[in-house]
């Protein structure tokens, strides 16, 4: 019985210890910076230029309503095509005050961390911006050497 106490207390501390970081903290600023690289530079700015230095190169992108896409070159041939590249233009706004950012450590040393948030979607046509879906999303982000490279996306619970 004492065991499993000890047990149940390293968990409830290693969760107090690992949880969400704060907004003002270094980690989180690092994700909301990046955040704005893959969508706010790439996305709604059709500036794919970067993506090379932060897209995985077996990047796994799972959609629910796109399916999955394999791979950094697959990424970024859907963002140009679908989302740059079609007659009405789409941007993506993060919803205010839900990233979320949980850092993933290995021996006490940070290796990766998982952001989470929502956003909206608006579409470009007949001469103004629409409304689009809301969805939920999950990145995990890996450091590769002094790097953070956006691994596996989860895009889902896309509504109206």
């Amino acid at each position: 019985m004492m065991r499993k106490i000890q047990i149940l207390f390293l968990l409830m501390v290693s969760q107090i210890a690992f949880s969400q970081v704060k907004n003002t903290d270094e980690l989180y600023k690092t994700a909301k910076k990046l955040d704005s690289l893959i969508f706010d530079v790439g996305f709604n700015k059709c500036d794919l230029s970067h993506y090379d230095s932060i897209v995985s190169e077996d990047l796994e992108f799972y959609h629910d309503k796109g399916g999955i896409t394999s791979g950094k070159e697959a990424f970024k041939a859907s963002i140009k095509n679908n989302i740059c590249g079609g007659p009405n233009k789409v941007k993506r706004e993060l919803i205010p005050n839900s990233m979320k950012v949980y850092p993933l450590y290995n021996n006490n040393v940070l290796y990766a961390f998982i952001q989470e948030g929502e956003h909206d979607f608006a579409e470009f046509y007949n001469g103004k911006w629409n409304k689009g879906s809301r969805a939920k999303f999950t990145i995990l982000w890996i450091l590769d050497g002094k790097d953070w490279k956006m691994k596996r996306v989860l895009s889902y619970d896309h509504h109206l």
